[in-house]
């Protein structure tokens, strides 16, 4: 225990005996506000003056109750002093005062007035300032609690005042907590609950502080206070912004697959305005099969996915321009047809303007149809393996729809290139609907590893081959050149020319022949060097990288190596190039995973791009190698050069690396050297997780399977453990494993409420299953059985959802949403083994009246029913109107469905819609924004009203300046009007009955990435939208705890509710992917 200091007397000049006694006896208050105060000696005489004629009529003679002390241990300690008998104490025990000045007070005690007053008739000089700080610096930590801290700035006055004294200081006796050293002083008890002590049955009043000097402000007041308040307020604690039970899985493994190819659309010609009819789109293939059709405008969302063919890997991407819309083709709508789909409804695609093929190891050619989800036009390469693609347009900008004359080539295992027309001689579809075959090169002898082809000036007139270039690299070590050389026919062709489609009444035919051979060397090795990776620019330079880590320049003209450049010092494979759009930036990438620039030095050519019809050597200008990033941690396989239209309505060029180890990083080309990389989540819009609430089951999509886990119960014992990941096995949770044989990759899936039912998808059929939940002497199993569909009903589906009445919404591939009805099969189907039948309730179509070939819609991937089951909310990843459509399922006496309204077109393309209750619908978009609209006035709701548009203007800028788009909302049942904004990496809590506040709060609020906000710059590249204007810091009442965002949990999967106050979050940490990941290149560090 502290042991009890000795309560110090005041001393004044010129003050007798009694009159200190006197003022030893004043209030505490008085003599605490006049210590701490910086007071005059005139005003101290004063005071003194007023406490003796007090202690004259006898008033302050009462012992007045100190602050307590809090010992070591915790404990609380007792103080009644009685100052006019401890005065005179410590004057008779005074020693000499010039050893006290200079000993210090012991931990746990406090000096006398004593040792810093002044005897009568002894003047010693005034300590200095620093002295006087040293002083009360060492009281301070004597002491414990707040009372050191009072009792030292309580001294300050005294000691300005009254010089030390000279006389030898004795130690004090020691006293036991709470003795009283006065007969008359009262003992005062305290207690930690009750601050204010009693005497004589009456409850004394807490002191009060002196009023101030009038022109004279107190810098430095302090008043002891019990430390009991301050207990309270500390274990107050404030009450939750979301207070729930978490179920937190962490082991289902939903793990990316790696990149294996990118390819970004060309940039169309004209002004960067124009991108806002012609987006831009990055199409990204992955381990798989899966491709991914991503947004850059709208923070990297992916807008479409092609799930695509177990076994079949897309190794090479390539976009291909021109073409015509031709929506209304009879033989788009027999294709649809014959996979069960209403022929009435023709097949439309994405984007009708611009095409995307791909091709795999397996010898396959075909269309990437991101409208329907699906691979089509599926052709034999005759050559074997396809390793890669290229085409006319396949860098720099669009040709403008149609003189590249949609041609693409194909690097086969054989040696050959081959060249394919996606168009038919009128511009629209060929008359087999699939690539057909132009022409072949002649062949190299081993397989074709990568491909450059550059356009000539001929591709205006006749189409686009003519005086055109292919650079082929070989798996033998040589790089190759192939001449395209054009004639006007008007009798019989050669042997070895082409005739291309005629246009008029002549035709033109295409000769190609090798012209040229260079060799890579092998430094002595017995293999081939294998070049990876080439580029090809307009005045005759030929980039490349090969399997020895080099970079090489060649001149492609003269066939000689101009420079060579070790990408790396451990000599791993160079996989990857890419070129700027104004030819003077190389990047280049691979197995060591950095990502290098290689610039060229001085201004670039003089003459502009393609004004020879031949390709013709230039004068040789230098590159050097500038700088490199290394985000990534395994190889990157993939670079593309991509174009982003910033919020100042600036172009701005974005290099694009995608790696094994799943990720996908943006590079800003114009700063590469001081700007740095950007890693961006990208998983596909469509979550591959599902629950049913009354069975505690989570369904999780796998490529070929669906895996049922059970949670667990809903009491818990400590809720602290709702933080922690959840503590069973994998093996234990998981019930059971339905497995799908087809030779597609799963698209969607999705459970029943009630966990009757399960739904699944394709890219070609539907499948229904029913369960049988089997739940006895602790053991819970669950027995699937196949519902037979018939054909109308097995249409293949982009979403799924079911609602409380037995129905199922299937979101189908090219449109129309149907409803089926789920009922007990009657006796003769029963018969058959059949335990539930399915038919086609309605089929709605108004939603598609408003397609077009340029409008760039995309299949509903969002659907949502309101509890009551009235209304449906489907929503599709687009900007223009008809993005959202809501429709009424109130069945009427004739059994018909309405479509209610088509929402207006938004700011920003939608993620998710969600009903809040009633006729309430929140809308989530791809800038972090949401709206809520009013089914019933077919309007904003008031709160939208209220916040006014752009909406971004009002909400707090740590949500809308978060790059993680809004993937998710929902809602806790038990309050509607709270919702959640989930995202990959956080989630919001929004009071919709509390105000905005302009800074939102952050949990935990000292987590790393509370702080990290995007960079501001004047040019805009760093930021996805301009952040809102800076406004005066204000408080907005009520608003502290709405806008929370949490950040305790990261690569957030699914995110919703099973019941009241109880949450399931699904989490895929990044460190579960790096094991599965193989091992990457053993690179030498600095220290090691």
């Amino acid at each position: 225990m502290v042991e009890t200091p000795v309560r110090r007397s005041r001393r004044v000049r010129g003050q007798s005996d009694a009159d200190k006694s006197a003022a030893s006896a004043a209030p505490s208050h008085s003599s605490r506000a006049s210590n701490a105060s910086s007071a005059t000696p005139t005003r101290r005489n004063t005071r003194a003056a007023r406490a003796a004629a007090r202690a004259a009529d006898g008033e302050g003679l009462e012992a007045i109750p100190e602050a307590i002390e809090v010992d070591a241990s915790g404990g609380d300690v007792d103080v009644a002093t009685s100052r006019a008998k401890s005065a005179k104490k410590q004057k008779k025990e005074e020693p000499s005062a010039t050893k006290s000045s200079k000993k210090k007070p012991k931990p746990g005690r406090k000096s006398s007035d004593a040792d810093a007053g002044k005897s009568e008739g002894t003047e010693t000089p005034k300590l200095s300032k620093n002295a006087l700080k040293k002083q009360r610096r060492a009281r301070a930590m004597s002491g414990d609690g707040e009372e050191a801290a009072a009792d030292a700035d309580k001294s300050k006055g005294d000691e300005a005042s009254a010089p030390k004294s000279t006389d030898k200081k004795k130690k004090p006796k020691k006293r036991n907590p709470g003795d009283v050293e006065d007969k008359d002083a009262a003992p005062a008890a305290a207690s930690p609950k009750s601050p204010k002590k009693k005497q004589g049955g009456k409850q004394q009043p807490s002191p009060k502080k002196s009023p101030a000097s009038p022109g004279k402000k107190k810098p430095h007041a302090k008043t002891a206070v019990s430390p009991s308040p301050r207990r309270k307020s500390l274990e107050a604690k404030p009450k939750p912004v979301l207070d729930t039970k978490v179920h937190r899985l962490r082991f289902l493994k939903l793990h990316q697959n790696g990149i294996l190819a990118m390819a970004s659309t060309p940039l169309p010609s004209g002004s960067p305005s124009s991108l806002g009819s012609n987006p831009v789109r990055l199409a990204v293939s992955r381990e798989g099969g899966s491709v991914e059709l991503l947004s850059p405008q709208d923070r990297w969302v992916a807008v479409g996915e092609v799930p695509g063919v177990r076994g079949r890997e897309v190794d090479a991407l390539v976009w291909v321009c021109g073409g015509r819309a031709n929506g209304g083709d009879a033989a788009a709508g027999a294709s649809s047809s014959s996979l069960g789909s209403q022929g009435a409804h023709p097949e439309r695609l994405a984007d009708e303007q611009r095409h995307l093929f791909g091709c795999s190891r397996d010898g396959t050619i075909f269309e990437l149809d991101f409208g329907t989800k699906r691979q089509k036009g599926v052709i034999g390469s005759g050559g074997g393996g396809v390793f890669c693609l290229a085409s006319l347009c396949s860098r720099g900008k669009c040709c403008n729809g149609g003189s590249c004359g949609g041609y693409f080539a194909a690097g086969c295992e054989d040696g050959t290139v081959k060249i394919y027309s996606a168009f038919g001689s009128d511009g629209g579809k060929t008359a087999s609907g699939m690539p057909e075959l132009v022409a072949t090169l002649p062949s190299a002898g081993t397989a074709v590893l990568s491909l450059a082809w550059v356009p000539g000036q001929s591709a205006k007139d006749d189409g686009g081959m003519g005086g055109s270039v292919i650079f082929a690299g070989v798996a033998d070590g040589t790089i190759r050149r192939f001449d395209c050389a054009t004639s006007v026919v008007t009798g019989p062709i050669s042997t070895g020319s082409v005739l291309a489609p005629s246009r008029g009444s002549v035709s033109t035919s295409y000769r190609w022949k090798s012209t040229l051979r260079m060799t890579v060397e092998n430094r002595g090795l017995r293999e081939a060097t294998k070049v990876w990776s080439l580029q090809a620019l307009s005045d005759g330079t030929v980039i490349s990288g090969d399997s020895l880590g080099h970079v090489q320049i060649w001149d492609g003209v003269s066939g000689t190596m101009t420079q060579t450049f070790d990408h790396n010092e451990n000599d791993a494979d160079v996989l990857c190039l890419a070129v700027t759009e104004d030819e003077n930036k190389i990047f280049a990438s691979g197995v060591d995973s950095s990502v290098r620039c290689y610039q060229r030095q001085g201004l670039s050519a003089s003459g502009s791009k393609g004004q020879s019809d031949m390709l013709e050597s230039t004068p040789v200008r230098r590159w050097i190698s500038s700088n490199s990033h290394r985000k990534h941690s395994h190889d990157v396989k993939a670079l593309a050069i991509c174009h982003r239209l910033s919020p100042s309505n600036k172009l701005h060029e974005l290099l694009v690396s995608g790696s094994v180890d799943t990720r996908i990083c943006t590079h800003h080309v114009k700063d590469f050297q001081r700007a740095r990389p950007k890693i961006w989540y990208n998983w596909p819009a469509l979550s591959p997780v599902s629950v049913s609430r009354k069975e505690r089951l989570v369904s999780v999509t796998r490529s070929n399977r669906i895996d049922l886990y059970r949670l667990s119960s809903p009491e818990m014992d400590d809720p602290r453990k709702n933080m922690n990941p959840e503590g069973r096995d994998e093996t234990k949770c998981l019930v059971k494993t339905i497995s799908i044989q087809s030779p597609f990759n799963l698209t969607c899936s999705v459970i029943s409420n009630d966990g009757k039912f399960l739904a699944a998808s394709d890219a070609v059929s539907l499948y229904l299953f029913s369960f049988e939940i089997e739940d006895e002497d602790g053991v819970f199993d669950v027995v699937p059985t196949r519902v037979h569909l018939s054909g109308e009903c097995k249409h293949p589906a982009t979403a799924l959802r079911f609602d409380e009445k037995g129905r199922l919404i299937c979101a189908t591939n090219n449109g129309p949403i149907n409803i089926l009805r789920i009922s007990p099969a009657s006796d003769s189907d029963s018969d058959d083994g059949d335990t539930h039948s399915v038919t086609l309730g309605h089929s709605f179509k108004e939603h598609t009246v408003d397609w077009s070939s340029t409008s760039h819609q995309y299949p509903v991937v969002s659907l949502d029913l309101s509890e009551d089951g009235k209304w449906l909310a489907a929503g599709r990843c687009s900007l223009g109107k008809g993005a959202v459509h809501v429709f009424n399922l109130l069945e009427e006496d004739d059994g018909r469905y309405q479509h209610w309204w088509s929402l207006p077109k938004m700011d920003a393309p939608t993620t998710c819609v969600k009903f809040l209750g009633g006729e309430s619908l929140a809308v989530g978009l791809t800038n972090n924004e949401f709206h809520i609209y009013n089914l019933g006035r077919r309007s904003l709701s008031h709160w939208s009203n209220d916040m006014g548009l752009p909406l971004r203007e009002s909400l707090p800028r740590e949500l809308t300046s978060r790059s993680e788009p809004v993937a998710r909302i929902v809602s806790n049942p038990e309050a509607p009007e709270r919702l959640i904004l989930g995202s990959y990496g956080y989630f919001c809590v929004v009071h919709l009955d509390r105000p905005v506040p302009e800074r939102a709060s952050m949990f935990p609020p000292d987590h790393l990435r509370a702080k990290r906000l995007p960079s501001v710059r004047k040019d805009d590249t760093l930021l996805d939208f301009p952040p809102p204007k800076k406004k005066k810091k204000t408080t907005t009442p009520g608003g502290g705890s709405n806008f929370t965002l949490c950040l305790r949990y990261c690569e957030i999967l699914f995110q919703d509710f099973i019941g009241e106050n109880e949450m399931v979050i699904v989490e895929e940490p990044r460190l579960s992917i790096l094991e599965e990941l193989p091992d990457a290149l053993s690179r030498r560090m600095y220290g090691t």
